[in-house]
């Protein structure tokens, strides 16, 4: 080829060359410029292959192609370690002197392909790293004119700046999209959260040609990114991504404001405070580039407050929504109330409403009502048992709620019911504690209000009834009753049979002397009251037959003979006893057990024998600890000396039943036994003195114990019954002198 025809082909290709150049860079995006660029080159040169080969990190890919080549194209993608170095800063052709160790996949895949010819140049900016390079094949021979590659080298360049202006554009592009959506979705106020998620990650995904995008939200109290629905994509997000007690987002996502990998997430902040992140996965056939992170943070920059707004607005319509139901529920709970005076509608109602099982303890922890949700049934029995064990650690905690963990999974809150002052009750709640917002905390407070109201009416039912009672027994134990009528009107009112016999005991709680210093009176006297009330509840449950009460200080017990026989008062005392030293260890019981009473008006005559008993048991006898007045003999009346009605309690214990047995007509029993105890128990003086014969005096000694009940020939009993006989005596001579 002449120097003229060479020249001017140079000519040519460079006015061709400068003429496209010029042209690429009126394209508004990359795809549209790469096929400008190969459509003019292919027009102009007939070449019957071109390729313009992208690095994407650390691979080469072919971005825009005409004509086929699949031998050349089967080695792609292709990393870019695997070419000649040469391919990415000097342009290569067919006639090049390559070494054998220096031939490279590309290269290869040119020679396999059998182009005639072919020639390659980097795309490239002046002092930068190639970003790939454009390959160019003829089937048949065509010469190359000698100096174009400066030519196709600076071509190279230009090609590279209208690559980065295509991205730019793109960029650009995408984000005026971005706007434009924004413009159209920024005033959602009547959107739902799901709507505007939906139209965010579509155009994440969209934006960045992400197969995937979704948006997960953070939740304060669990410490958690929750998936937000609905998605973009056909992959499914996991449900929940627990932080734990991490603070560095890094370690769950890889790629965190972070290009080149086939995933990128984008966190979404307002006010420093990040409330979740945009992720998307998998691009189409690529790595997400910084151009994608760019659109991505502007998407992300805009959206954060779009986002914080609906959830507030959701938020605020939800917790307005469920504040309206609180106060249709407060009026619901206050008409039960009214409607019941029991507790099981209250429980069913606030488990209903609160969505957990609910139980209801009484102050003794006894259950008074409960609804169970639980799919388990024995998780209920669960539940009752982790509360006895913890019963102590209840009552003694001086806090107002009381949380512990059933079969290490379930968590049970117990709160005190108070009213006026007073503990009422526990209420126990089968509820995560970190469930209890502040609208299930009103409804929580408002509940206990409602069950201290109920505990209170019934309180104050029951101390009327103990009122009316009290006043009751006032009456009857009396040394003289006056209206026996209104006696047995009050005992029918009690359902309680007073003619049939009983046997009253009397109960004293002595406080340690340290702990009573502690104490004022008024916080002892509290105490005992916290303690009769525990029996008193104890004994309506146990034996229904049994009669408590208080006169004076003293907590009194009336007892049916016959069920009071036998050990029943050294099992029942010990019963009593445990039930104190369950609640307190610093406090004695005391209990004093009196005769029968057959009629109405031994019943003054039985309270003061139990209240002698108890005297002289407590000063006498304390490491008894219960004490039958048949068991004292002489110690009422030497303990009791100055109190004038001692005396005649004596004498009816002792000498009574021997003057009632003949109806005061005959007194041979009486003077016979005074008589055998004058003797010393000598039956042969006794007899002879009495002028009666051996065996009719020995009869009557059987009659006279038959009578007594009392063994005559005890050293015990003989002084009781010989005091009783001088005591006769003096009392039968005061009577006669008055």
């Amino acid at each position: 080829m002449d120097t003229q025809k060479q020249k001017h082909l140079l000519e040519k290709i460079d006015h061709h060359l400068r003429k496209t150049a010029r042209r690429m860079v009126q394209f508004d995006t990359l795809d549209e410029t790469l096929h400008y660029l190969i459509d003019s080159f292919h027009e102009q040169f007939a070449c019957n292959y071109m390729a313009i080969i992208i690095k994407d990190g650390h691979t080469l890919k072919i971005k825009a192609k005409k004509g086929e080549a699949p031998q050349f194209e089967q080695h792609f993608p292709l990393s870019s370690e695997a070419c000649l170095p040469r391919v990415y800063g000097e342009p290569l052709c067919t006639f090049d002197l390559i070494k054998e160790e220096d031939n490279c996949s590309l290269l290869s895949g040119l020679n396999a392909e059998q182009f005639q010819t072919w020639f390659t140049f980097p795309i490239r900016q002046e002092n930068e790293d190639s970003l790939g390079l454009c390959v160019i094949g003829f089937r048949s021979f065509v010469p190359l004119v000698l100096g174009a590659e400066k030519l196709f080298e600076e071509y190279g360049k230009d090609i590279a700046i209208a690559f980065a202006l295509g991205q730019q554009k793109e960029t650009e592009l995408k984000k005026i999209k971005g706007l434009e959506w924004l413009k159209e979705n920024v005033y959602l106020g009547g959107s739902s959260l799901e709507e505007i998620v939906s139209k965010i990650v579509e155009r994440a995904g969209k934006g960045t040609n992400a197969e995937s995008a979704f948006i997960y939200l953070y939740d304060e109290d669990t410490n958690c990114f929750l998936y937000q629905p609905p998605s973009y994509g056909i992959n499914i997000p996991q449900d929940k991504i627990d932080l734990k007690e991490a603070y560095d987002l890094n370690p769950f996502f890889a790629f965190l404001e972070k290009p080149g990998g086939g995933e990128i997430t984008i966190p979404l902040i307002i006010n420093l405070k990040t409330i979740g992140v945009l992720h998307v996965i998998n691009k189409e056939h690529a790595l997400f580039t910084a151009d994608d992170l760019e659109l991505l943070q502007f998407l992300a920059s805009h959206v954060s407050a779009l986002i914080e707004n609906a959830r507030l607005y959701s938020s605020e319509k939800d917790r307005k929504y469920r504040l309206e139901t609180f106060m249709h529920h407060q009026q619901e709970l206050v008409k039960h109330t009214l409607e019941d005076d029991g507790f099981s509608k209250i429980s069913e109602f606030l488990s209903d409403m609160m969505k957990c099982s609910v139980f209801l303890f009484d102050r003794f922890f006894h259950l008074t009502s409960s609804c169970i949700l639980e799919s388990d049934p024995a998780m209920g029995e669960r539940i009752l048992s982790q509360v006895k064990n913890e019963r102590r650690h209840f009552q003694q905690s001086k806090q107002l709620e009381y949380w512990i963990t059933v079969n290490d999974q379930l968590e049970f809150g117990m709160f005190k019911v108070v009213g006026a002052g007073d503990l009422l009750g526990y209420l126990g709640l089968a509820i995560p504690r970190k469930k209890l917002d502040t609208v299930l905390k009103m409804t929580l407070n408002h509940a206990l209000n409602v069950y201290a109201v109920q505990f209170i009416k019934q309180k104050v039912v029951l101390d009327v009834r103990e009122q009316v009672k009290d006043s009751f027994f006032n009456q009857l134990f009396v040394e003289e009753i006056h209206n026996k009528g209104k006696i047995l009107e009050y005992a029918n009112l009690l359902n309680w049979n007073i003619l049939e016999p009983h046997v009253i005991g009397l109960f004293s709680f002595v406080f340690e002397e340290k702990e009573e210093q502690k104490s004022n009176l008024l916080e002892v006297d509290a105490q005992k009251t916290w303690i009769w009330d525990r029996i008193r509840d104890h004994v309506s449950r146990s034996e229904p037959g049994i009669i408590l009460t208080r006169k004076d200080e003293y907590y009194v017990t009336i007892v049916p003979q016959a069920k009071a026989t036998g050990a029943f008062w050294k099992t029942f005392y010990e019963r009593i006893k445990k039930i104190i030293s369950s609640e307190f260890d610093h406090v004695a019981s005391y209990l004093g057990i009196s005769q029968e009473a057959h009629k109405i008006e031994d019943y003054y005559n039985c309270y003061k024998q139990a209240q002698k008993t108890l005297a002289i048991l407590y000063n006498r006898f304390p490491d008894k600890q219960f004490l039958s007045f048949h068991q004292l003999g002489s110690y009422t009346v030497l303990y009791n000396l100055a109190d004038p009605h001692i005396v005649p309690l004596f004498l009816r214990a002792y000498l009574d039943p021997l003057l009632q047995y003949a109806n005061g007509k005959n007194r041979d029993l009486f003077d016979t036994l005074r008589v055998y105890l004058q003797t010393n128990g000598n039956i042969k003086d006794s007899s002879d003195r009495l002028f009666i014969h051996r065996s009719s005096f020995k009869y009557r000694l059987e009659k006279i114990r038959e009578i007594l009940q009392v063994d005559i020939d005890d050293a015990e009993q003989r002084f009781n019954i010989m005091l009783a006989y001088k005591l006769y005596d003096l009392h039968l001579t005061e009577s006669s002198d008055a």
